[in-house]
């Protein structure tokens, strides 16, 4: 039964206003709760869960997401730079290389816009060379200086090899000397303008006896040595 709460007449229970005052009636909250709001009511509760865990897993994630955007941005900054003991070696290295040579230090004349194709052969015995090899490695030094020192200049080409004469002999310690003279009746000499009745000596180079190509005068100890490793132009 549903009590008025205006004049306390009982009425019943499907009623929604008092038959004895006319006051609109409350639902009566002891009255049990029908199926279908039951059902409703848990349906709403299981709802409630469901956000709750959707809730949490996004929270969750974000606070891995979080973890891992932190761990990259710690790893990301650890230091690259070679350890002191690389670096030790690394220097000890560099005293054993081969001195800088002529044909190298040409690498760096691609800023005057030449490209010197010099091929570097550690591997060719450089105690025992024929003539041709001598005069190959001989030349691959002169056209790297030449391009390096006359930039306003044709370049040196490896077919210009001609522009040069090269004359071997042997000292008395049984080293190689190469005496190199311009050409002056080569194509190359000749598009530079060359004197056409001179041929210039423009340096000596030997071979020592440890197969390293040197370059000074003959007849004299003072011998810088260019190239330790034989190249070719």
């Amino acid at each position: 039964m549903k009590k008025c709460p205006q004049c306390g007449f009982e009425n019943q229970p499907h009623n929604q206003f008092c038959k004895q005052c006319g006051a609109k009636l409350t639902a009566d909250e002891d009255q049990p709760m029908t199926r279908e709001a039951a059902k409703e009511k848990s349906s709403k509760r299981k709802r409630k869960v469901i956000y709750l865990v959707i809730a949490i897993i996004l929270i969750l994630i974000l606070v891995l997401f979080g973890i891992a955007q932190a761990t990259g941005k710690h790893s990301s900054k650890s230091p690259t730079s070679t350890s002191p003991k690389t670096e030790k070696k690394a220097s000890s290295v560099a005293k054993k290389a081969p001195a800088t040579t002529a044909a190298s230090s040409t690498a760096a004349s691609a800023s005057s816009g030449r490209q010197t194709a010099i091929q570097t052969m550690p591997d060719v015995n450089t105690k025992n060379l024929t003539t041709q090899q001598v005069n190959k490695w001989v030349y691959a030094n002169i056209m790297a200086d030449w391009n390096k020192n006359n930039t306003d200049e044709p370049p040196l080409t490896p077919a210009d090899q001609d522009a040069f004469i090269f004359n071997q002999s042997t000292d008395d310690q049984g080293c190689v000397e190469i005496q190199v003279q311009e050409n002056h009746q080569s194509a190359f000499m000749k598009s530079i303008h060359a004197y056409p009745e001179s041929t210039p000596t423009i340096g000596w180079y030997r071979i020592n006896a440890q197969g390293y190509l040197q370059q000074g005068a003959p007849g004299s100890d003072n011998w810088n040595t260019i190239a330790q490793n034989y190249q070719e132009p």
